[in-house]
């Protein structure tokens, strides 16, 4: 007897343990791998930005006045970060004396962790280059122009993507609410990928497949089903990509999900862009990292392609969230144009419906195909 009930507990647990494990939702992969630093270092760079935005605002420098000019992703001794270049115009000498005051007294309440050093370029230009824990930051320019508040005759044209879709369709469904044209990039093997391709059809959102690729710190950071890796035969490639298509049907383009190890191969890229080119599809190069080839080499291939300038919100704080919009403004202000990249976060949602009032005013808003040149 004692026997019996020993195995029908055991039995019960083995029961007990696959109803509750195969009950559970799936698990989503993480989010691109600039989101996944929490280090110290990346504390420091948001006070470096929130530093800079509570400086423009006691500054009054009105957001026309306000350049993103450079956005590169660095990584050095395992740190991630945007390197930025940001050119900040104001009215007067006396209003840039003020600016620089402000920014100065900001920056030097971060020390030791952060340092800055500035010059005087000119009479009516300083440069201030920022450091935290001794690797290059930021840089800004700050200078004097009575006509700086001319609008352009042309509005700025923004994309915004969101990406990593497939793993909550709720919140999908809320981002289609916004008044806003979204692209949808979403991930092949996720399990409501079927249910949002759908959705994003009916509604016209143009769609576009996540295309997971491997990164550099593989298996430590894993890139989720169906990846790319650069160790794969050409022909494996190529089936993969055909497949991932197939589910995530009349996708416009593709970006690329991690992809900071695979995006740098440039044979096995030309791969990935061949088949893209064969299907009319464009390609938007995440930059995962700044070794990435992707960008440059679909131009050579005459793939309709474009960079990513902003992730939203690698940074879920209320004022990094803030400085990402305002980046990605100001980045369409400099050039004429700008792509943001978002994800499935409440607080990424509370930001656009915030934002669209004053992005559907002062710009177009487009699809990443139209950005895709």
């Amino acid at each position: 007897m004692v026997p019996f009930l020993v195995i029908a507990l055991v039995l019960g647990l083995i029961f007990l343990y696959h109803r509750i494990h195969n009950s559970r939702e799936p698990v989503s992969p993480p989010f691109e791998e600039m989101h996944l630093s929490h280090s110290a270092f990346r504390s420091k760079i948001g006070d470096i930005e929130s530093a800079i935005y509570e400086s423009l605002y006691q500054g009054r420098v009105p957001e026309s006045g306000i350049f993103f000019s450079a956005v590169e992703p660095r990584f050095e001794q395992g740190n991630h970060w945007d390197f930025t270049e940001i050119l900040i115009k104001v009215a007067e000498k006396n209003a840039l004396d003020q600016l620089n005051g402000h920014i100065t007294r900001a920056l030097d309440n971060l020390k030791p962790g952060v340092t800055h050093q500035s010059e005087e370029v000119s009479p009516g230009e300083i440069l201030c280059h920022v450091f935290a824990q001794g690797f290059y930051t930021h840089r800004i320019k700050m200078s004097s122009n009575e006509g700086f508040q001319k609008r352009p005759s042309k509005l700025p044209r923004i994309s915004i993507i969101i990406d990593d879709l497939g793993y909550d369709l709720e919140i999908v469904r809320r981002f289609l609410e916004l008044d806003l044209q979204l692209s949808l990039s979403i991930l092949p093997l996720a399990p409501h990928t079927d249910a949002i391709v759908k959705e994003g059809h009916k509604k016209n959102f143009e769609l576009m497949l996540h295309l997971p690729m491997e990164p550099e710190n593989f298996p430590a950071l894993n890139p989720g089903p169906g990846a790319l890796f650069a160790d794969m035969k050409d022909d494996e490639i190529r089936r993969i990509i055909e497949s991932h298509l197939k589910r995530v049907t009349g996708a416009r383009g593709v970006n690329n999900h991690m992809g900071s190890h695979f995006t740098q191969n440039r044979n096995k890229m030309t791969v990935v862009l061949g088949e893209l080119k064969k299907k009319n599809l464009f390609y938007i190069d995440s930059r995962t990292t700044k070794e990435t080839v992707a960008f440059i080499l679909a131009r050579e291939m005459g793939v309709p392609t474009a960079n990513r300038n902003v992730f939203l919100d690698n940074d879920l704080s209320p004022k990094a969230l803030r400085f990402q919009m305002q980046r990605l403004m100001g980045m369409a202000r400099t050039s004429g144009t700008a792509i943001g990249i978002g994800h499935p976060h409440e607080k990424t949602l509370e930001l656009l419906k915030a934002y669209v009032p004053k992005i559907k005013s002062e710009f177009q808003v487009v699809r990443a195909a139209d950005l895709a040149g």
